[in-house]
């Protein structure tokens, strides 16, 4: 195999909180000559069969894919799930859930800020997201437009993020719970970005590994745009201890996240293809079809 062949298996939609659609990345994903691709919507797969159809067309593969926000040790933590049976009934009906939890949040958030004197409304957020899956980026875009704030940063910091002025909880699932979603439907599942996993105190990044493991965790993300090279080297040696899959990802964005860039995150990020290949040979063991 060609090393220098490249992907990225961790990247967001307009479907989600993203800014290009799901075939606008595969198009970028061939212009950057990456040879594969995994659209990780948050909490939906919408994008997943457009996504799939048009790697068929550009010579892109396209691997299904699913960012599940869970909930550990009081903070938000993600799950990537990967090769999935994107037609599972108990996948879309568990993600169905957590979309209608995050619109039930948005109503709360919305009328927060109206009692702070913010002149938003939920009709001009779903517009923002164009009929998608709504979150708090959109209401963060609302406000920029209306010059309530002057960055991203600033409208999660003051409003949005956990513990600011219009911050509301959600449903969300345990670790555990997001793991045996994914392999419920032939997919792999795969810890993301673990530089940003919360713990309990006195728990080691190692001790929630082993205890998903046992669940079904099969991966961990180890390339990823915000790891250090440090840090890189030490989930690989952790990957490997217990014989998971290593991964990574950009987490591109699009605008909303100018100085993310797909495949290279902010200029040093290198993910192998063979990423992409240890994803679909473990699926094979679940007799998945990776679609």
């Amino acid at each position: 195999m060609n090393q220098l062949a490249r992907c990225d298996l961790h990247c967001h939609s307009t479907e989600s909180d993203g800014t290009l659609t799901p075939r606008q990345l595969v198009e970028l994903a061939r212009d950057l000559n990456l040879r594969s691709l995994s659209l990780t919507d948050h909490d939906t797969i919408a994008g997943v069969e457009e996504a799939k159809k048009a790697g068929e067309e550009l010579g892109v593969r396209v691997l299904s894919g699913v960012e599940i926000s869970v909930e550990y040790a009081g903070k938000t933590v993600h799950m990537l799930g990967y090769c999935f049976d994107a037609g599972a009934a108990k996948l879309q009906e568990e993600l169905e859930r957590l979309v209608h939890g995050r619109n039930e949040r948005n109503v709360k958030i919305v009328q927060r800020l109206n009692e702070l004197g913010l002149a938003v409304t939920l009709e001009e957020v779903e517009a923002e997201a164009g009929g998608k899956v709504v979150g708090r980026p959109h209401i963060a875009r609302v406000l920029l437009r209306h010059g309530y704030v002057q960055t991203w940063e600033e409208a999660f910091d003051k409003y949005l993020a956990r513990g600011a002025a219009a911050y509301f909880e959600r449903l969300r699932f345990t670790p555990h719970d997001a793991v045996a979603l994914i392999r419920e439907a032939g997919g792999v599942a795969v810890l993301a970005h673990p530089k940003y996993v919360a713990l309990h105190e006195g728990e080691t990044l190692d001790d929630i590994v082993q205890s998903l493991v046992q669940a079904g965790l099969e991966g961990i993300e180890c390339y990823y745009t915000e790891h250090t090279p440090e840090e890189t080297a030490q989930y690989i040696e952790l990957a490997k201890r217990y014989n998971l899959v290593i991964t990574g990802g950009s987490d591109f964005h699009g605008d909303v996240k100018p100085e993310i860039s797909l495949g290279s995150g902010t200029g040093a990020l290198f993910i192998p293809d063979e990423c992409a290949d240890a994803l679909v040979e473990r699926a094979r063991r679940h007799e998945s079809k990776c679609g």
